[in-house]
């Protein structure tokens, strides 16, 4: 769930266990999909949110985190309209309860493991969503010539993600291979090229999608 709300968050705990709080209203309005194709009966998704997830980090090497994210109130259906998926009902309330899970596994200062798993107990279907990545070096913006790169798979279902964070994958509603590389040509300026291959998770239709982007940092 990588997106903005009108509320706040609160962290608290040691560098070892650390827990953060959450709490708010969401409203996808200011990115509606049906009013970005004109039609004119925009959902109104607006909803309570809450949120509280643990994050453990024993030693340099390892990361774990757990976290419950509800929200109540909203218009579970308003992804059926995102480039046309036809998806299936949602189920019989309007309210979101989504458990996720996972972590990172650094094998030594080149390499890393990083896994997430979540799911949405109130959704009939398309209610889990996974991610497993393995990444190479990173790239630093304060140091000139560095770079990394990665790949992985992800397999978003439509109802287990309210707004994806992954620039790669077309979004909510879809899985399939994922391939990424990041380079600094210089100080504060980061070149990004992403490639996703997959499939729409419910009709199983083909996509893909290629990503290119360069950040300037001030």
């Amino acid at each position: 769930f990588d997106d903005r709300i009108s509320g706040g968050t609160v962290a608290f705990g040691s560098d070892e266990f650390k827990t953060t709080l959450a709490a708010g209203r969401y409203n996808k309005n200011h990115d509606d999909i049906d009013a970005y194709k004109g039609i004119t009966n925009a959902k109104d998704i607006t909803a309570e949110y809450y949120g509280v997830q643990f994050d453990y980090t024993p030693n340099d090497n390892l990361a774990l985190n757990a976290g419950y994210t509800a929200l109540t109130g909203i218009d579970i259906n308003y992804v059926k309209g995102y480039n046309g998926i036809a998806l299936p009902k949602y189920g019989d309330d309007n309210t979101a309860n989504i458990w996720y899970v996972g972590g990172k596994y650094a094998f030594d200062d080149n390499v890393k493991f990083v896994g997430e798993y979540a799911q949405n107990t109130d959704a009939d279907d398309e209610d889990q969503a996974w991610t497993a990545e393995l990444q190479y070096k990173g790239a630093n913006v304060a140091d000139p010539g560095s770079w990394g790169m990665y790949a992985g798979y992800r397999q978003i279902e439509a109802y287990a993600s309210i707004a994806p964070t992954y620039d790669d994958i077309i979004g909510a509603g879809y899985k399939g291979a994922v391939v990424g590389a990041m380079y600094v040509p210089a100080e504060n300026i980061l070149a990004t090229i992403e490639y996703f291959d997959g499939e729409e998770t419910y009709s199983g239709k083909d996509a893909s999608k290629f990503f290119a982007n360069v950040d300037f940092f001030f």
